[in-house]
């Protein structure tokens, strides 16, 4: 009876190693950066991989990470510590010239372009007591430009430099945290890119009177020339209470980046499944509605292959500049 129990056991033994072995030979894990908590950057990427997971799980476990943002996520895909991560375009041209400190001199070569998330507008506010109404408003002000070695610092401290602006100090620190300086009257003004309502601007208007600073045509001409991932392009009229009209200012894409090194297939099934299924990342973030195909032509890098192939079945034509060293080989 022992020996028959035995037998049984060991039966049962090969058959849950077998069945295990069989599932994690064929399930591949991949990590999806986002950004820190609360951020659209953190509600997407946990966006992503929830949809993902949702209808292919059979084949792929995807999970959202929390990071430090575009640059951190582009560290990781470079790193081959990520397969997919978000990141804005600005930060995206830091990697491939290699320039910024954060690239420590090196250019990222794997990256490739996946899906195109949503725009982001120069967004610049202040109190409305601050008297604040133009970008030469700011000089001897204390402003606040977002976390320190971003593209935005870096972009917008050229930018002052080239336009005689002086403020008084740079102050450096999240979005979240810069809001609240102003609301405390340490900082007088912010610049950030975002998709309006930002919650923490939001927060702030809800118990202050704000004032939204429109750029110069002028001014808008020289970042677009400049700044080639920038586009002139204007901040919807009602995203905030203070926004009653359109403000003249520019735009850069949120992408949605992987690595040169993920199979052609596997984000071929992703983009065309998170496209596919657009109505659940809408359910994330309203900014969802932007995430379309021919959106995906405005990526400053070349596309991965797998995008290709989901575009080239729609039709789409792609420019010569979005091919990849890559795609010619084939």
């Amino acid at each position: 009876m022992k020996r028959k129990c035995s037998i049984f056991l060991l039966v049962v033994l090969l058959l849950f190693s077998a069945t295990s072995c069989g599932k994690s030979s064929t399930t591949k894990k991949y990590s999806v950066g986002g950004g820190s908590v609360g951020g659209n950057f953190y509600l997407m990427g946990g966006g992503v991989a929830n949809t993902l997971n949702n209808y292919i799980n059979d084949k792929y476990i995807y999970s959202a990470e929390t990071t430090g943002g575009s640059s951190a996520n582009l560290v990781m895909l470079q790193d081959g510590n990520a397969e997919f991560g978000i990141s804005m375009t600005a930060s995206i041209a830091e990697a491939i010239e290699g320039k910024a400190k954060w690239t420590d001199g090196q250019s990222f070569d794997k990256l490739r372009g996946g899906l195109a998330l949503y725009p982001s507008w120069l967004t610049i506010y202040t109190l409305k007591s601050s008297g604040i109404e133009t970008l030469e408003d700011l000089n001897g002000k204390v402003v606040g430009l977002g976390s320190k070695g971003m593209a935005m610092d870096s972009v917008f401290r050229e930018f002052f430099e080239s336009r005689g602006i002086k403020p008084s100090q740079i102050h450096n620190d999240g979005h979240s945290a810069t809001a609240t300086a102003i609301d405390n009257g340490i900082v007088d003004a912010a610049i950030l890119f975002s998709y309006p309502p930002f919650a923490s601007i939001s927060e702030l208007e809800s118990t202050k009177d704000l004032n939204f600073v429109e750029i110069t045509e002028e001014e808008q001409k020289e970042l677009v020339d400049t700044y080639s991932f920038y586009t002139a392009s204007d901040m919807p009229g009602g995203s905030y209470k203070a926004t009653k009209d359109d403000i003249r200012s520019v735009s850069e894409w949120n992408m949605l980046v992987t690595s040169v090194d993920v199979p052609e297939e596997d984000v071929y099934i992703a983009v065309k499944t998170l496209l596919e299924h657009q109505d659940d990342m809408l359910a994330v973030h309203g900014s969802a509605k932007y995430m379309t195909p021919e959106n995906i032509l405005n990526y400053n890098i070349p596309l991965h292959l797998g995008v290709i192939k989901y575009l080239e079945e729609l039709g789409i034509e792609i420019p010569e500049e979005l091919l990849p060293e890559e795609y010619n080989k084939k």
